[in-house]
């Protein structure tokens, strides 16, 4: 059994009764408080301010950590504010609230506006974002310079700058062909750049699904890390089963392209957003993926566009929060058998940042 939760970061005030209902619900599930609250806020979002999305890196119990989050929800309970004791070493800085409850420090806030390339795990990956309209021969130069670019973020004393691995974000891309014409081209650029052949090369698509695709790939770019987006998979009606003509489940059909990509050579994984269907659908759609996967998948929170619009999430308003705390269980449950754990920093609207089945999880978070 874990300590009970610690506290709001500030309890000077009036503690609202929002944060009094959550440390409640952390106790009844066993989460330590920072738990609890990142997973809140990833689903509630931010309220008052003008743009859509905001990128927020938050102190929450002497830990750092990266959200990317919407941030014009007006019935949120979260609000960021300045920090208003001008004898606090925190003055000047925000201040993330619950219901006008400080929580959690904020360092760093701006707009999520798209961006071409990010770094994560404490600058050792980098996430190049897929180039939609470039010119075949153009395609090696765009990812050398983008690398370029993160790496002088990262070292701004002009050295060169060595990623243990770089992913290409290519969710919105269908075309199988192309997307392999681009990892080609993140590997040349790669190379170009000095890093070595262990590095990874990783990619987040729905478009990989071929034998052939999965081969070639092998074969120039090397193993790779395969993370298919089930969100964004086209084939969505049954897919016919060659041998038997019987239906064949989506769920398993996602699970044959991971097993191809396996045998191929590729570490597999995926990417699932949490809170669209009932916990024993979820089970039941993701057990056969779970058999094919060899780094701990994407699970990711499904945000709430007010607390009262049950369009897209299965629980009802008041039992939300207490519904991804029991998908976060029953999850863990259903990847226990792969012993494989969570990287907190993958994933920026994860179930899981400190704590997993009970246990800590090792950084880096951001």
């Amino acid at each position: 059994m874990m300590d009970e939760p610690t506290q709001p970061a500030d309890t000077a005030g009036p503690i609202s009764s929002t944060v009094r209902r959550w440390r409640r619900l952390a106790v009844r599930h066993d989460l330590q408080w920072s738990e609890l609250l990142l997973i809140a806020l990833n689903l509630y979002g931010l309220r008052g301010n003008d743009t859509e999305g905001m990128r927020l890196r938050i102190n929450s119990e002497d830990q750092e950590f990266m959200m990317v989050l919407p941030a014009d929800r007006v019935t949120s309970p979260f609000s960021l504010r300045a920090h208003v004791d001008p004898s606090s070493p925190q003055h000047g800085l925000s201040e993330l609230c619950v219901d006008g409850t400080p929580v959690a420090e904020i360092i760093e806030a701006e707009p999520g506006d798209e961006v071409r390339g990010y770094l994560r795990a404490e600058g050792t990956a980098a996430t190049l974002q897929f180039l939609e309209d470039a010119a075949q021969g153009e395609l090696v130069k765009h990812y050398r310079d983008l690398l370029q670019a993160l790496s002088s973020d990262r070292n701004d004393d002009g050295t060169s700058h060595r990623f243990d691995e770089v992913m290409l974000a290519a969710i919105h891309a269908h075309d199988e062909a192309l997307v392999v014409d681009h990892l080609k081209a993140v590997r040349e650029a790669m190379t170009a750049e000095g890093l070595p052949e262990s590095t990874t090369l990783g990619v987040l698509t729905p478009a990989l699904r071929s034998r052939e695709a999965f081969a070639e790939l092998a074969d120039r770019v090397g193993p790779m890390l395969v993370f298919l987006t089930t969100e964004s998979y086209e084939d969505t009606a049954e897919v016919q089963d060659e041998q038997s003509g019987s239906g064949v489940r989506q769920s398993e059909r996602l699970a044959e392209i991971l097993a191809a990509a396996r045998e191929a050579g590729h570490r597999t994984s995926f990417t699932y957003t949490v809170g669209g269907e009932p916990l024993d659908e979820m089970r039941a759609w993701l057990l056969p993926l779970a058999e094919q996967t060899t780094l701990w998948p994407s699970l990711t929170i499904h945000p709430a566009e007010t607390p009262v619009d049950d369009s897209q999430h299965v629980a009802a308003p008041d039992e939300r929060l207490d519904f991804f705390l029991e998908a976060r269980s029953l999850l863990e449950q259903i990847f226990a058998p792969t012993e494989l754990r969570p990287e907190p920093w993958r994933c920026y609207r994860g179930l899981w940042y400190r704590q997993h089945a009970g246990e800590p999880l090792d950084g880096p978070y951001v």
